[in-house]
């Protein structure tokens, strides 16, 4: 049996367990190297097809029946290839890094887990899924002034797991009150004791600030003892000009808003400052955003830090 040189976009679709149209459009792309028959069909380089999904091709009849074999001793086999790739054959038709792809499963939005050899068994269906969302532009977009509001806080009031805040000034603002509480702005919960309730749920709030105010303070004393200290904490940084909010790991905001009242355009007697900043859901935005948080919130600067001092005294 001869060894073939070029394999049709059905036979590789039996071999990966993806759609034709997914192998047509990396033919098109040139990401398998290929050529156009006279009625059109793609014929595609069977050693890039190797090397791409991490394959062994050998001959014309293995190619064509690993997945449709009735021998009852390989169909559990069979089936779970047909539900799984590895990582790396992942992350190359994913095209994107190894902490994007980690970010990815983190959010949920790949599904993968560990084998017995901690390698990464990826479900197809997941990728295939996600390669058929809408593209990465549209997940980021640009807000502008008081929808920082709907965009921002009330993402963070909605968060299951996590949130972190890194803003250069924190004052005290309220709620926009529900039915039950009233019309007037006064009348809202105050957005650190809403933060704190969710802590008191089992959300992590994490908050780096450089100018928090005397009435984030106060507040932060009367109700902290209610609070498990490892769910909400804070940490000053003199030096912190950011503003980035990160929610249960997978929305991202990085902007020119502060968390207070003019900043998300909450304030009493005006609409506020005018303010934008992007709010994205692309991993590799999450990703760079929590990299940032991590390294301020690690202290990894404080060392070379002629402002550590203050800081230190502050957060005692």
């Amino acid at each position: 049996m001869s060894i073939k040189k070029y394999i049709n976009t059905v036979e590789v679709a039996k071999l990966t367990g993806l759609q034709q149209e997914d192998i047509r459009n990396l033919a098109k792309t040139n990401v398998l190297p290929s050529h156009k028959t006279r009625k059109g069909h793609y014929r595609i380089n069977v050693d890039a097809v190797e090397k791409y999904f991490d394959i062994v091709i050998n001959d014309a009849e293995q190619n064509i029946t690993p997945f449709t074999s009735t021998d009852k001793s390989s169909t559990s086999s069979h089936t779970d290839e047909l539900k799984y790739i590895s990582g790396h054959t992942a992350r190359k038709y994913l095209k994107c890094s190894k902490a994007e792809f980690e970010s990815l499963i983190e959010q949920g939005i790949i599904k993968a887990h560990r084998d017995e050899y901690n390698r990464w068994k990826v479900s197809k269906a997941s990728v295939i899924d996600y390669t058929k969302r809408p593209t990465l532009s549209n997940e980021t977009r640009l807000i502008t002034n008081e929808s920082h509001y709907q965009e921002v806080i009330e993402k963070i009031c909605s968060a299951k797991s996590s949130v972190k805040i890194m803003t250069a000034n924190f004052k005290r603002f309220r709620l926009k009150p529900t039915g039950s509480q009233g019309g007037n702005y006064n009348d809202g919960t105050p957005f650190v004791k809403y933060l704190m309730a969710k802590a008191i749920q089992g959300v992590s709030i994490q908050i780096i600030c450089s100018m928090p105010s005397s009435s984030f303070r106060d507040e932060w004393k009367e109700y902290y003892q209610q609070m498990s200290p490892e769910l909400f904490e804070y940490m000053f940084c003199e030096r912190n000009h950011a503003k980035v909010v990160i929610v249960d790991d997978r929305i991202a905001y990085v902007g020119s808003a502060n968390v207070t009242p003019a900043g998300i355009g909450q304030g009493l007697f005006t609409p506020g400052n005018f303010e934008a900043g992007i709010i994205s859901m692309n991993p590799k935005v999450v990703s760079s955003a929590k990299t940032l948080f991590s390294t301020i919130w690690s202290k990894a600067h404080c060392d070379k830090c002629h402002r550590a001092d203050m800081c230190n005294a502050r957060n005692l």
